[in-house]
């Protein structure tokens, strides 16, 4: 028997998309082992002619450097006549290339993890004489920009009561919308509350506060200024710091004769673990690490976040009092070690109020909803 055919799509704009897209995966197989085909597709740039496909590689410096002109896109495009006029200039250069993909492909189901694959998406499953349902998951936490809401897709998956509100004000018919939370992987269910043993996998000191420091999948963010310095303020401290694809960071990060005890880390797979070993994270407001931290009970300080999606991350971070924000690296590094003070105990509050707010099943719910439409 022919198994199910489940297709994602997506652009990766950033690494999100794609690490939802394969938390939900894993999830799949995780219930339903062996039952359905996951085929995970980057529209853009498998489809887009050149040099349009090559977009999504200067994000990092859109939404870095360039961030005044990302904020400007944002706010233009959230109009819909605007929206309109996008998609009708992008939609006939890569109509044919997708419907003849997806009438190969003949999925089951068609997932949009993206803004820009759902009024398009469901565009080109008509063009591809397709019937079948299609499903918005909905990866920015909580400032939804207008392209996320299609209202005629089978199924719009959000992941707080904000981004449902917002979702609602947008269009979506509320009986097509649930909340389920934001897709992360399984492994951070497992992870546990032994911060020592998970220093001690590590080969630090398991009795010294430790700080992660996190840039994203690209190293994004003043994260050799903010290392810098609170290896300078926190000298009682050790700092685990992962600079991502940014090789030319990692590179300069290595050269450091730190003075603290300092683990630099690219690009990893263990985030689990490094979460589970630290007590404060640093990073960047990104919804999939905001949510791994509130799985493991991890307190945030949020050093920068990107203009437009990530805004109400910080606005929500703050209100459940599960860490602050940051705007100077001064700021940042007085936090920490007011933080890290043991007479303090801030620390314990916020890591109870970032677990309150963690959802570890949210990858299962959603492929229990997917896989209802299969």
């Amino acid at each position: 028997m022919r198994k199910k055919k489940i297709l994602f799509l997506l652009s990766d704009t950033g690494g999100g998309h794609r690490a939802s897209a394969m938390a939900i995966s894993e999830a799949i197989e995780t219930l339903y082992p062996g039952r359905y085909e996951i085929l995970i597709e980057d529209v853009w740039k498998r489809h887009m002619p050149s040099p349009i496909s090559r977009f999504p590689d200067a994000y990092g410096w859109i939404t870095g450097p360039g961030m005044p002109i990302w904020a400007v896109l944002w706010k233009l495009t959230y109009y819909r006549k605007i929206q309109r006029l996008m998609f009708a200039s992008f939609a006939p250069l890569v109509k044919n290339s997708v419907a003849a993909f997806m009438r190969k492909e003949q999925p089951d189901l068609v997932v949009s993890v993206h803004p820009l694959m759902n009024h398009l998406g469901l565009q080109w499953c008509e063009s591809a004489g397709l019937n079948v349902p299609f499903i918005t998951v909905v990866t920015d936490m909580v400032t939804l920009h207008s392209s996320w809401i299609c209202p005629e897709v089978d199924r719009c998956l959000v992941p707080t009561e904000k981004a449902r509100m917002l979702a609602l004000e947008l269009g979506m018919p509320k009986e097509r919308l649930a909340v389920h939370g934001q897709p992360v992987g399984l492994k951070f269910n497992a992870i546990g509350s032994d911060k020592k043993k998970h220093r001690q996998q590590l080969g630090i000191n398991p009795d010294t506060p430790t700080i992660l420091i996190v840039g994203g999948g690209e190293g994004t963010g003043q994260i050799y200024r903010i290392a810098r310095r609170i290896a300078k303020t926190i000298p009682y401290g050790q700092m685990l710091v992962v600079t991502g694809r940014n090789q030319r960071l990692r590179a300069r990060m290595d050269a450091v004769a730190w003075s603290i005890p300092t683990q630099v880390y690219g690009f990893v797979d263990n985030m689990p673990e490094l979460m589970g070993a630290a007590d404060l994270l640093v990073t960047k407001a990104g919804p999939g690490t905001i949510s791994e931290a509130f799985i493991t009970g991890l307190p945030l300080i949020l050093s920068g976040y990107i203009r437009g999606q990530e805004a109400g991350n910080v606005a929500y971070v703050k209100e459940h009092r599960a860490g602050a924000y940051a705007a100077t690296t001064r700021g940042l590094t007085t936090l920490a070690r007011d933080w890290l003070d043991a007479s303090n105990p801030i620390l314990q509050e916020l890591a109870r109020n970032a677990s309150l707010l963690a959802r570890p099943n949210a990858s299962l719910d959603i492929a229990t909803d997917i896989c209802k439409l299969v």
